[in-house]
C-alpha cells in the first residue's frame, strides 16, 4: 500500500513539475518576438557584426553603416529595435529559453561557414 501511495505522489509531483515548466513559457508577455524570430534576428545581427569587424573602415564610417545594417535586419524581420530590445530583456530573464535561442544561433552561424 505504501508503495502505491508513493508512486501516486511521485506521479502527481512529476505532472505538476511539467505543467509548472510549461506555464513559465506561457507567461511571456505579448508583443515580444517568438523564439524562432529571435533566433533569426540574432543570427543576422551576428553576421553583420562579423562582417563589420572584418572591414577596415574608420569608426566614423562603421557606426552609420552598422546602424543602417541593423535597420535593414529589423525591417527584414518586420520588427524594430524597441521590440527586439524588449524581447531580449524578457528572454534573458528566462535563462533556459535564452540558452536554447543562443544554441540555435550558434548552430546556424556554424552552418554558414
Amino acid at each position: 500500500m505504501k508503495h502505491n501511495t508513493r508512486t501516486k505522489i511521485l506521479l502527481l509531483w512529476f505532472i505538476t513539475l511539467i505543467f509548472a515548466c510549461k506555464s513559465k513559457e506561457q507567461r511571456l508577455p505579448d508583443g515580444i518576438l517568438s523564439k524562432e524570430e529571435m533566433i533569426e534576428v540574432i543570427t543576422d545581427l551576428q553576421m553583420i557584426e562579423a562582417a563589420h569587424k572584418s572591414m577596415t573602415l574608420s569608426s566614423n564610417t562603421q557606426k552609420p553603416m552598422r546602424d543602417t545594417s541593423y535597420t535593414i535586419v529589423f525591417n527584414k524581420h518586420q520588427t524594430n529595435v524597441a521590440t527586439f530590445d524588449s524581447s531580449l530583456r524578457v528572454y534573458t530573464r528566462h535563462p533556459a529559453m535564452f540558452s536554447e535561442i543562443m544554441e540555435e544561433v550558434g548552430v546556424r552561424l556554424n552552418s554558414t561557414e
